[in-house]
């Protein structure tokens, strides 16, 4: 068995997780005990926060198409895929269309890192064409107001928590060593 075979990376993921949903925890709280804390300045607080929750899964994600490229690797094998054509992404269920979630995580991701580099206008080239694509597909665009927020719905649910995500990256890493190894 190779070492990387084992999933280091899960608890590391879960501790962030566990912290960002102890975050968006204080922001509830907010909404009830302070009066002008409506819920338009909790989506404002909630937002980063869930965009840092996709980074950590994207990390997660990335880091998992590593350990199975060096397993394959070692076993005389050619690497999975190039990692820039997000390959691994699509072996994964469908969210919405033509998008897996592994792919909308990778986007919501990507869009929280950049879009303050976009400006007011989403770009539709390479390389951050790739990701506005991907959200455009599940109707999260350049109008949308919080883009995290409507991509951890589509993923989670209205509740906001990321435990969810996990789960996802967890399913989809055992479908991709199972089937790639």
């Amino acid at each position: 068995m190779h070492f990387r075979e084992i999933d280091h990376r899960m608890e590391p993921l879960h501790d962030v997780i566990v912290g960002i949903n102890a975050g968006l925890a204080a922001i509830h709280k907010r909404l009830d005990t302070e009066e002008w804390f409506d819920g338009i300045w909790a989506r404002e607080y909630a937002e980063p926060l869930l965009g840092l929750g996709f980074v950590a899964a994207q990390t997660y994600a990335v880091g998992t198409v590593s350990d199975l490229n060096s397993i394959r690797i070692s076993r005389g094998k050619s690497k999975a895929e190039n990692l820039k054509n997000y390959k691994c992404y699509t072996q994964d269920t469908f969210i919405k269309g033509d998008v897996t979630r592994l792919q909308l995580i990778n986007a919501a991701a990507n869009y929280f890192k950049h879009h303050d580099e976009w400006g007011a206008r989403w770009p539709m080239e390479k390389p951050d064409g790739y990701t506005t694509e991907t959200l455009g597909k599940v109707g999260i665009t350049e109008k949308t107001e919080f883009p995290c927020i409507d991509a951890v719905e589509l993923l989670c649910g209205t509740s906001w928590e990321l435990n969810v995500l996990p789960k996802i990256l967890k399913e989809w890493r055992v479908h991709l060593f199972s089937t790639l190894l």
